[in-house]
């Protein structure tokens, strides 16, 4: 009978370490970001709502980076971002003129491994964003192209990176493409 007493006592003690190394997981994780959603207004702009996105992208960073520092004014890797875009003028021209608005949670960053999450994320614009990023790090695009949309340019930046590594050229970033990305992404430790 003591021999089911210890293994009743040893499997109560695993259990009761396994809820507190979760519990601390999760309170590291939610360590990594901020409490509070930031959000920041981009210019009005007349070049479509992709470019009043990255100015409302802009805007975010540089409030991020004055309340909280460089380490979490990167967006691809804020929580709950969203876009409200909307005419920012009167009449038949004025339609044209579009401003957006972004809300995000900030969150810091942590490593460049981070960016190996691109698989699993669930929404669709944050893995967008997060394939430009490696793009942009990787030199085929430019920062203020990095906007949410898998446009023309990001289809062309992906298509350049599959021809130079000798991928199979289609325009769609699929799990070969992505690792290669990873790896031309990530600065090696020498």
């Amino acid at each position: 009978m003591s021999m089911k007493r210890v293994a009743v006592a040893a499997a109560g003690t695993i259990l009761l370490l396994t809820g507190m190394l979760a519990t601390a997981a999760s309170a590291q994780e939610e360590e990594r970001c901020k409490n509070n959603e930031t959000s920041a207004a981009g210019a009005a702009t007349y070049f479509g709502k992709g470019r009043a996105r990255r100015l409302s992208i802009t805007s975010w960073q540089r409030e991020v980076r004055a309340k909280y520092g460089e380490r979490y004014m990167d967006f691809a890797k804020a929580r709950n971002a969203r876009f409200e875009c909307e005419a920012a003028g009167i009449g038949t021209i004025g339609q044209f003129n579009q401003r957006c608005i972004v809300r995000a949670t900030p969150c810091r960053i942590v490593a460049a491994a981070d960016d190996d999450t691109i698989g699993d994320v669930g929404k669709d614009d944050q893995r967008v964003f997060r394939i430009q990023r490696l793009l942009s790090r990787a030199g085929y695009l430019e920062a203020d192209d990095v906007d949410g949309e898998y446009g023309p340019k990001t289809r062309d930046a992906v298509r350049r990176f599959q021809r130079e590594e000798g991928l199979r050229v289609t325009g769609e970033a699929d799990d070969s493409t992505l690792e290669r990305l990873r790896q031309r992404a990530t600065p090696s430790k020498s």
